[in-house]
């Protein structure tokens, strides 16, 4: 997958983390449907008051409801994985 956190500076990329600025790059997140962004918005959200707790999580539509995507994703999966563990080995 891609994150939505990038940054090539590692110290960049943790204030970004900490800020919880983050955008869903395109193409990468082009055919995440918007329920499954909402989600992920909610979950990292830095403000603890706004941010899901677990019973709002699991309420959620994308989690339960019929929102989730029925697309196969193994290939997609596999080949991003493959790549990630190559990239850790070089560090």
């Amino acid at each position: 997958g891609y994150p939505p956190f990038y940054d090539e500076n590692d110290a960049n990329l943790f204030a970004q983390i900490l800020k919880g600025e983050f955008e869903f790059d395109s193409p990468y997140w082009d055919e995440i449907s918007e329920s499954a962004k909402q989600f992920i918005k909610n979950l990292m959200c830095v403000t603890v008051e706004k941010r899901f707790t677990c019973k709002q999580a699991l309420a959620h539509p994308w989690i339960s409801g019929n929102e989730a995507s029925s697309k196969n994703i193994h290939g997609t999966v596999s080949e991003q994985l493959k790549k990630n563990f190559a990239k850790s080995r070089w560090k």
